[in-house]
């Protein structure tokens, strides 16, 4: 077995195992290969001259104490159900750790796994349940730009810090999720539960969880010691977020994301 770096010739073999293995809608393949294909920064593992495994650490930036750091973000870590149980993933996260600089991060499909590969959770965020509120609200939403929406996630993560998202990133998430925003906060909806609900100010928390309430959002996952924190009510589940292997990333908020 041979683990190395992707090349350009690569692109197809390495389209059709993502496809494959995640089953994924023609449309996000299309739009992810076309966009976030480097070669350069995808480790993979070839039998017979056949590519078996893969992933992509995507470059990225987080931010802490107010500095910008260089780190790596893995996605589309995959491997054929044939060669699977036979240590090639363990393999190509060991090469991209030792091969790549800074921080190697990443939100988890089995979190134990990437625990017994050295990987540690860095932060949680709080679910609670809401109560529907069937007031009409005179709250009017916003419909705000990538921009927009940095401006309020940088400000709601700014004391803890953040895994940083450029523009295709936030295109990315408001494709897949319903969203819900009002100047300076906004909620990413999926199958009823607010699983990111981001504001800048005690007021802007208030005016949001209205509207969540209004349509029946049942959940809502929020940081820890956020404007939200006194406006909750009842126990909180303590839902574990994204993982690094660098533990001076403890706290930072590290989200799924494309």
């Amino acid at each position: 077995m041979k683990i190395e770096r992707a090349s350009e010739r690569d692109f197809a073999e390495l389209k059709t195992l993502w496809s494959v293995v995640f089953d994924e809608e023609p449309q996000f393949l299309e739009h992810f290969f076309s966009k976030r294909f480097h070669p350069e920064h995808i480790v993979l593992a070839r039998k017979g001259g056949m590519i078996v495994s893969a992933l992509h650490a995507l470059p990225s930036t987080y931010r802490q104490k107010g500095e910008e750091k260089h780190c790596s973000f893995i996605v589309g870590a995959a491997t054929y159900a044939s060669h699977r149980k036979q240590g090639i993933m363990g393999e190509l996260l060991a090469y991209t750790k030792a091969t790549t600089e800074g921080p190697v991060t990443l939100f988890p499909a089995v979190r134990p796994f990437y625990e017994a590969h050295g990987y540690l959770t860095t932060s949680s965020m709080e679910e609670y349940a809401l109560s529907p509120d069937k007031q009409e609200s005179k709250i009017p939403s916003s419909t705000p730009t990538p921009s927009q929406l940095d401006k309020i996630y940088r400000e709601a993560t700014g004391e803890d810090g953040a895994l940083m998202r450029d523009r295709e990133g936030w295109l990315s998430l408001i494709s897949g999720y319903d969203l819900i925003a009002l100047p300076d906060a906004y909620a990413f909806i999926n199958e009823g539960i607010a699983v990111e609900a981001m504001a800048t100010s005690r007021e802007s928390a208030k005016s949001l969880l209205s509207l969540l309430q209004q349509r029946e959002i049942g959940r809502i996952r929020v940081l820890p010691n956020s404007p939200f924190s006194t406006l909750l009510a009842g126990p909180a589940e303590m839902v574990p977020m994204g993982m690094s292997t660098d533990p001076s990333m403890a706290g930072v908020y590290i989200a799924e994301q494309y």
